[in-house]
């Protein structure tokens, strides 16, 4: 139970042995059953992907970090419940799925059961009957887990949350990027998106052939350069003028067609 995560094999098919641990995503809005499933889970030593309480955090969460086993309330926040949020989830990939419910409606049960969970878990939770059906998706999970979709993500945009909604934006779009920290703001069409991301995951989502760091905090689209003012050590795009580092001058200029 106590091996490293990293060992696990990161693929689209996954196989996982009896002593590995699994990734879980937790859904659920009521804060002590949550902090109860995270003792649980952390006490036979899987990993915690992520708790949430909502099907879009659920959504982001699934796609990013492609849980082996998800642990869903039936009633959750938002215009969804669980069962139709794990519709949409078993849409962009397989999962174990284990569903937690207060309600005994036989209505609810049929709708759950069209999506063959692996167990249904009564509230108040019983830890012996959770840990019984976590071991089962352990057992399960040792058989490879398909893919419905491609799991790598979609060439040529990014997604970000707003609000409720995930903004789509097209790389080929985006003009400059600029970094405080954990946050980044993405200019895209005269227009700052903020979110929260670092400059070294952000840099891992973009292509390198048309992305370079300027400075410490700033990366730039090459196809969206107009000039640059040697003089200055600036560099002008259609929105903004960007500084030039002096540790990053040489990278730069090696990435540029001088004639």
């Amino acid at each position: 139970m106590k091996e490293n995560l990293n060992s696990m094999e990161e693929s689209n098919n996954v196989i996982i042995s009896d002593t590995a641990k699994i990734r879980v995503l937790i859904i659920e809005d009521d804060e002590l059953v949550r902090a109860l499933l995270d003792v649980i889970i952390a006490d036979l030593g899987h990993h915690i992907v992520a708790s949430v309480d909502n099907a879009v955090d659920a959504l982001v969460a699934y796609s990013v970090h492609q849980p082996h086993v998800v642990i869903s309330d039936i009633e959750i926040k938002g215009n969804i419940d669980g069962i139709e949020l794990a519709k949409k989830l078993l849409q962009i990939r397989k999962c174990q799925l284990l569903f937690l419910t207060g309600n005994s409606n036989s209505d609810t049960f049929n709708r759950a059961k069209k999506l063959a969970p692996l167990a249904f878990i009564s509230k108040p939770i019983v830890r012996v009957e959770l840990e019984r059906s976590i071991d089962l998706a352990v057992e399960h999970s040792n058989e490879t887990i398909g893919f419905v979709t491609e799991s790598m993500p979609v060439d040529g945009c990014l997604y970000t949350r707003i609000g409720n909604k995930l903004k789509k934006i097209a790389i080929a779009d985006i003009e400059y990027i600029e970094v405080d920290g954990k946050y980044s703001s993405i200019s895209v069409a005269q227009r700052l998106v903020n979110c929260k991301i670092s400059l070294k995951e952000l840099q891992a989502k973009l292509p390198q052939k048309d992305f370079v760091q300027v400075n410490r905090s700033s990366v730039i689209n090459l196809n969206c350069i107009e000039d640059i003012d040697m003089a200055r050590q600036m560099i002008k795009m259609p929105s903004a003028e960007i500084s030039i580092g002096r540790n990053f001058k040489e990278a730069l200029l090696n990435r540029l067609n001088l004639i």
